[in-house]
């Protein structure tokens, strides 16, 4: 995957793109409590250092956070984009915002030239140290990167997004027909991104399909999102205007831009959608004379269903069922003596009971009956 720069094609068109960014923890966040909320953090630099000399830096971002002892700890990696001076990284960071705790970050940003380079050997490009809780209240921040060797190392921009209560998950696939050629020697090497808009009235890119060689009708391959990465507020503003750019793909990192055209969460709720085509629309090509559009897009398959958390099935009534079996072979020694362990002790318990009890105390909370099958394997 790479990323380019826009200049003023799609996001111009639509009002400012913001080149931006699926998550560690699935389609649905794990339950929170009323003082911590889960959040994706996606990232995009602008005009890194260029380190490799036949081509363009391959940079990649780990996330760190600084523990209690004060220590840095990872927190994730977004993915390696090829060639790229000001990369659009697709891959999220998922992180817990805890309101009463001060949560210091460090953004760093390395060079990976090959797929199993440890970050260690990597090219260090620059960093950034900030609270999470300045990040939470800008939405979308942008800030200069340090390097202790240089100066000008360029910039990154930070989106935070709440991902609590995802109930929707959209199944998407798109075609294209009649796509314009833009490889000399060939046709064009098509694949798309999705982006949606942020309180800012920037673009973030939340998809990235597969690229798809020579080819002007293109068959992309089915793939589902959680509604919320397409829509920041599905609920009160599903008008909000979710960007389709189609590229050619190019191995230097130059991708050409194809056209785009803007669509809505509305638009892909209707239960007619996955009829719906639409103009691929380069914005430079407008002033030629006969021109019409670059490719037709399809949507074959559009399904936007409601996704059930762990939390939901709970609330509904689903019960959960303790059942323990224990093993009394003999190789775990004799159960009068202190070294077994089957011995029991009247202080603390043998290990198997540390177990059932450290295990039950949780599952008996959602079981009606509160009560424990115990079995013996003999």
């Amino acid at each position: 995957m790479s990323a380019y720069n826009y200049g003023s094609t799609a996001a111009s068109a639509v009002g400012g793109y913001n080149n931006g960014t699926t998550a560690a923890w699935g389609n649905t966040p794990p339950a929170t409590t009323k003082a911590q909320t889960f959040v994706e953090l996606t990232f995009t630099c602008e005009n890194l250092r260029d380190m490799d000399v036949l081509s363009k830096s391959d940079p990649q971002i780990v996330l760190y956070q600084k523990n209690h002892e004060q220590t840095w700890k990872e927190l994730g990696r977004t993915e390696k984009v090829s060639n790229a001076l000001n990369p659009a990284f697709e891959q999220p960071i998922p992180i817990i915002f805890k309101f009463e705790k001060r949560q210091d970050l460090r953004i760093r940003v390395f060079d990976i030239d090959d797929s199993g380079q440890s970050i260690g050997m990597a090219d260090f490009l620059g960093e950034l140290e900030i609270p999470l809780g300045q990040i939470i209240a800008s939405r979308v921040l942008r800030k200069p990167l340090t390097h202790p060797r240089f100066k000008d190392c360029g910039s990154v921009t930070i989106s935070a997004t709440e991902v609590n209560g995802l109930h929707e998950l959209a199944c998407l696939k798109f075609e294209g027909v009649g796509l314009d050629k833009k490889d000399f020697l060939g046709k064009s090497d098509p694949y798309y991104e999705l982006a949606r808009q942020n309180s800012d009235g920037s673009f973030t890119t939340v998809y990235r399909s597969e690229t798809l060689p020579s080819t002007l009708n293109p068959k992309w391959k089915q793939h589902e999102i959680n509604v919320k990465r397409l829509c920041l507020n599905p609920t009160e503003n599903p008008g909000a205007p979710i960007l389709f750019s189609c590229y050619d793909h190019d191995d230097d990192g130059s991708h050409d831009f194809i056209g785009y055209f803007v669509l809505t969460l509305t638009q892909l709720r209707d239960r007619n959608a996955d009829h719906h085509t639409y103009e691929l629309i380069n914005p430079k090509m407008l002033k030629k004379k006969h021109y019409e559009n670059s490719g037709i897009i399809k949507i074959v398959e559009c399904r936007v269903e409601k996704t059930y958390s762990f939390l939901d099935y709970i609330m509904g009534g689903l019960q959960l069922n303790c059942t323990i079996a224990i093993d009394f072979t003999g190789s775990n020694g004799d159960p009068q003596t202190p070294r077994s362990l089957h011995y029991i002790s009247a202080a603390d318990g043998n290990h198997y009971q540390q177990a059932w009890l450290s295990i039950g105390q949780i599952i008996q909370d959602y079981d009606s009956y509160v009560f424990t099958s115990l079995y013996q394997l003999l």
